[in-house]
């Protein structure tokens, strides 16, 4: 297959906070979670690990909190007050340490984006938005697609994310179903312009995957219980 859209390009010699956006059930999570335990065994700055989830969604990435320690990195997260959870401590701090990598993700709402935008004013620069997106999520149609993506990117206060390609149907997804759903999204990102991360899939069609797909695929092993 070929790629009909601009691939953009991931965090550069400046950028080294990743913010990880999208509505609950996209699989931001996984994603999260496998770059910051890939990133934290690679030999570069310390990585720190931030689950800024505000709403309540079916799992959060604090459930993998063993497996983010084990490799390396550092995890942060809100303590919970009637299970709604608050502000991790050290945020601003960190996203402006140059000495150090953050990886964020956020929750599947414009307030869990907000959050960001609260302690983001100033260190844009630094960071690159990264907006996953299933097709197969119930209300993933294009229109309900670009008005998420319009309110989450900018309650966070960060302009022109790059789009990360997640087509699963759980723990049943088969290469034809990932060659459907990335299909369809290449053309929605073609019809507005947008640009492509990365195609995300499970570790166990990463070979199949990467043999067709024109754009750079990373394999995902699967870390939570749900979603």
């Amino acid at each position: 297959m070929t790629d009909p859209v601009g691939v953009c390009s991931l965090p550069g010699p400046r950028a080294k906070n990743w913010v990880f956006l999208g509505p609950s059930g996209s699989g931001k999570s996984e994603i999260a979670l496998n770059l910051a335990i890939r990133a934290a065994g690679d030999g570069g700055p310390p990585v720190h690990f931030f689950d800024m989830d505000q709403t309540k969604p079916l799992f959060r990435s604090r459930e993998a909190r063993d497996a983010v320690e084990r490799s390396g990195a550092v995890f942060h997260s809100g303590f919970e007050f009637l299970d709604s959870p608050v502000l991790p401590d050290g945020v601003p701090g960190l996203l402006r340490d140059e000495g150090v990598r953050c990886f964020l993700d956020m929750g599947g709402s414009v307030n869990g984006a907000r959050s960001l935008g609260q302690c983001l004013p100033d260190a844009g620069g630094l960071s690159r938005a990264l907006y996953v997106v299933n097709l197969y999520r119930p209300f993933s149609d294009e229109r309900s697609f670009l008005e998420d993506l319009s309110a989450i990117t900018a309650a966070a206060r960060l302009l022109a994310p790059c789009i990360v390609s997640n087509p699963n149907l759980g723990g049943e997804t088969t290469i034809e179903d990932v060659k459907k759903g990335h299909g369809r999204l290449l053309e929605i990102l073609e019809r507005n312009s947008l640009s492509l991360a990365f195609l995300a899939v499970r570790a166990s069609l990463l070979e199949a995957a990467s043999a067709w797909a024109d754009c750079p695929v990373e394999g995902l092993a699967l870390r939570l219980s749900a979603g």
